[in-house]
């Protein structure tokens, strides 16, 4: 089985809003709600769940969930502190050890569908596999004192995306063993690298965002108008 856990537990602090960011409205639905759509329509999916602040269950089901309509019912579950206990959390929702899952933020609305099957066909030859995309700025170490100590080379550097596509048995693993050894990431190639597992990179793409800041929000809304009158999702 294919399944997916979507993590949504961001608090808006970088958006400077009171509202959380993966409820802020994209177009005419939350951008939580275009996430979902876009996991929803993904035919080889089996299971999705989404993993919430323990307080926001009660308003994802009804001002999210419920306006749509969906081919998957979503098991909406109650978070932890970081996004790594969510994660975890998400996976020992699925109660089991076999297929594949893909684990996304919930503030990336325009994941494509093609993505999706890069990711799952790259995790069923390695077991562990991300989408990615090249950095295109000089990238620059810098000191405590923000002085440069050197210039990275920038070929060998790559953003990572989601959805991080893993084998279920492995990726439960490594986040077992890395609450053992009080390792902390924030992504789960990070955990799966630290358990001594080998991940593969597909390409990724540009306009996969995650939406954090104001300015991505405006970068978002103007992705979704060049891409309404089509399927952004395929």
């Amino acid at each position: 089985m294919i399944c997916a856990v979507i993590v949504a537990g961001g608090s808006g602090s970088r958006m400077k809003s009171l509202q959380k960011k993966q409820y802020m409205v994209l177009d005419t639905r939350p951008t939580m709600a275009h996430t979902l759509l876009a996991f929803d329509s993904y035919s080889p999916l089996g299971r999705i769940v989404l993993v919430v602040p323990k307080e926001d269950i009660a308003f994802c089901h009804e001002d999210i969930i419920l306006p749509l309509t969906l081919d998957h019912d979503i098991l909406v579950i109650p978070g932890g502190k970081r996004r790594q206990d969510s994660v975890a959390k998400g996976l020992d929702a699925l109660e089991t050890d076999a297929g594949i899952v893909m684990i996304h933020d919930g503030v990336r609305p325009f994941v494509r569908h093609s993505i999706m099957d890069a990711c799952i066909k790259g995790v069923r030859e390695t077991g562990a596999c991300i989408p990615a995309i090249g950095a295109t700025d000089t990238l620059k170490r810098v000191d405590e004192n923000g002085i440069i100590v050197k210039t990275l080379k920038r070929h060998q550097i790559l953003l990572a995306q989601t959805p991080q596509t893993f084998s279920i048995s492995l990726i439960r693993k490594a986040h077992q063993l890395a609450k053992r050894e009080g390792f902390t990431a924030t992504d789960d190639a990070s955990i799966a690298e630290f358990a001594g597992e080998k991940v593969v990179v597909v390409s990724g793409d540009p306009e996969n965002i995650k939406i954090t800041t104001p300015h991505d929000l405006l970068v978002a809304r103007e992705i979704l108008s060049r891409l309404r009158s089509g399927n952004f999702i395929k």
